[in-house]
């Protein structure tokens, strides 16, 4: 890249436009407003963490990857097992896990 290329990039972006300095007087939201009545929201229901998140992936049979099928099943577990591992870690973070949690790992 050399300076004569630098600057026509410079040239071709858009000015940047400073923040504002609010909301227009008389326009301005409180947050109940916002985020509506809490009485119109569902109940929350109890989450469980599952014992073994690839199982039913696994019921389905080995990845079609042929050559790699015990490499992909390996890899493929670990996401679920994580995704699992976050999924309770959010449950536990908004108080919704049921029952006492694990700390198995």
């Amino acid at each position: 890249m050399n300076a004569a290329s630098n600057g026509a990039d410079a040239a071709r972006r858009r000015p940047r436009r400073g923040r504002g300095k609010g909301t227009a007087p008389g326009s301005a939201k409180t947050s109940g407003d916002f985020w509506g009545s809490p009485e119109k929201l569902p109940s929350v229901e109890e989450v469980t963490v599952s014992i073994d998140p690839s199982a039913v992936v696994r019921s389905l049979g080995r990845p079609p990857f042929p050559g790699h099928e015990a490499v992909s099943e390996y890899y493929l577990r670990a996401v679920y097992d994580n995704t699992a591992k976050l999924a309770e870690v959010l449950a536990t973070a908004g108080e919704l896990l049921e029952g006492p949690a694990d700390s198995e790992g």
